[in-house]
């Protein structure tokens, strides 16, 4: 049964599927019910950084469910001004537009780990983590760089992303490697963490003149003057003007300013955060059937409890979490 799930304010909620009977996190005290209003059209079959495809074909931006249909046997990658990135298990990768037409397509040997796109240059990192920009009206591959080989990755990978006239390109082995848009010439890298597996980078981000990066054991800082670095087990990371919000995967959530250092905390005994989403508040989505709400200062917080447990597949924009 498809079911959909409306909360606080503007935040909505899309739910489909089944709880279990597994339980982590137990609240002292319920603050409310959150009910179910609206359908999805299809459950969730796959979730990127940037995005989720429902089984209909249909996708999920951050604008919320899109009409225009992938080919069977894509997964959403990213979505570009009226462009949208999708690639198969076999490394092909396409973009189409609003209508579905496809603009460009190409087939590599690896299968496609992320991609991102800025008018006809497209940034990939594959599963055999190399580095690619290449050239969609000439088809051409003009810088390929291949990083240390990976064993094991995070499901959650980061996409490259376009920065004025550079590139900068999250690595599967824990790095981050700055590139010319134009000349293909590599500026800097930086190591994030030299984990051995589960390595890869699962969040990249920039906010006026700062880079946020996090692997799955460390989150960095970087601005013109210093490198930050915070290591804990990271779930996910929300990046606001001076302030950083890092979930962890014991249940905390740590309120830090530009440069890392930890303003306050809040822990949750074994929560299980499956999606965050925010605004004029936080709200996190916790496994076993809560909705977790805090201020934007950690100072309050209310707790609803969700109809089921959460045992599907999870897809947060800046306003909705859609549940599949």
């Amino acid at each position: 049964m498809i079911r959909s799930l409306i909360a606080l304010g503007c935040v909505v909620i899309l739910f489909t599927g089944c709880g279990t009977k597994r339980q982590y996190f137990e609240p002292e005290s319920v603050a409310g019910k959150v009910k179910y209003d609206q359908n999805l059209p299809a459950q969730i079959v796959d979730v990127s950084r940037h995005g989720a495809t429902l089984e209909n074909g249909q996708i999920i931006t951050q604008k919320g469910i899109i009409e225009t249909r992938l080919p069977k046997g894509f997964v959403f990658l990213g979505e570009y001004g009226d462009r949208y990135i999708a690639t198969s298990k076999c490394g092909d990768i396409i973009i189409i537009d609003g209508s579905g037409n496809k603009i460009y397509s190409r087939t590599f040997k690896q299968g496609i780990a992320s991609a991102s796109l800025q008018e006809n240059v497209l940034a990939i990192v594959d599963r055999s983590n190399q580095l690619l920009l290449l050239d969609t009206q000439k088809d051409e591959i003009y810088f390929q760089s291949r990083q240390d080989t990976v064993y094991a990755l995070d499901a959650r990978i980061a996409a490259p992303y376009f920065l004025n006239s550079l590139v900068v390109f999250p690595t599967l082995d824990g790095k981050v490697v700055v590139v010319d848009k134009d000349t293909g010439r590599i500026i800097r890298d930086v190591v994030v963490s030299s984990e051995q597996f589960f390595n890869n980078v699962i969040f990249l981000d920039v906010v006026d003149d700062r880079m946020v990066v996090a692997t799955s054991k460390r989150v960095i800082s970087i601005n013109p003057n210093m490198t930050a670095f915070l290591d804990v087990d990271v779930k996910d990371v929300i990046v606001l003007k001076e302030r950083v919000f890092v979930f962890t995967k014991d249940g905390r959530v740590l309120l830090t300013d530009s440069d890392l250092n930890i303003l306050k905390e809040r822990k949750f005994s074994f929560a299980v955060f499956s999606g965050v989403i925010h605004g004029e508040f936080i709200y996190m989505v916790e496994k076993n059937g809560f909705l977790i709400a805090t201020d934007l200062d950690l100072r309050t917080v209310n707790i609803y409890g969700l109809p089921s447990k959460i045992d599907t597949m999870v897809y947060a924009t800046h306003d909705t979490l859609f549940v599949g």
